[in-house]
């Protein structure tokens, strides 16, 4: 039986705030996380949810580059580049 994965996307605002959200198959989000001062912190927080729920399939979206902070300071370096990782599809 194929199951429809459950969405999971790493987000972030200009002011530097990071958090996760989760949607379900039909795209309706039904969870967001508290925010988080650093992105590798909101990743983390969105893979240890990952690892929490069922052996249900799971598509991870997250950033890695610079940051908006770094951006706003002016010490940017390299490309903001999205990732996604399917888990148990």
């Amino acid at each position: 039986m194929n199951r429809r994965p459950i969405y999971v996307d790493q987000r972030e605002n200009r002011k530097g705030d990071f958090w996760y959200a989760v949607r379900g198959a039909n795209g309706e989000t039904v969870l967001t996380s508290k925010m988080y001062r650093q992105r590798w912190r909101a990743v983390r927080a969105a893979r240890a949810f990952i690892t929490s729920i069922a052996p249900a399939p799971v598509s991870f979206t997250y950033w890695s580059g610079p940051t908006p902070a770094s951006v706003k300071a002016g010490t940017s370096r390299g490309k903001l580049i999205q990732h996604t990782e399917r888990v148990r599809c």
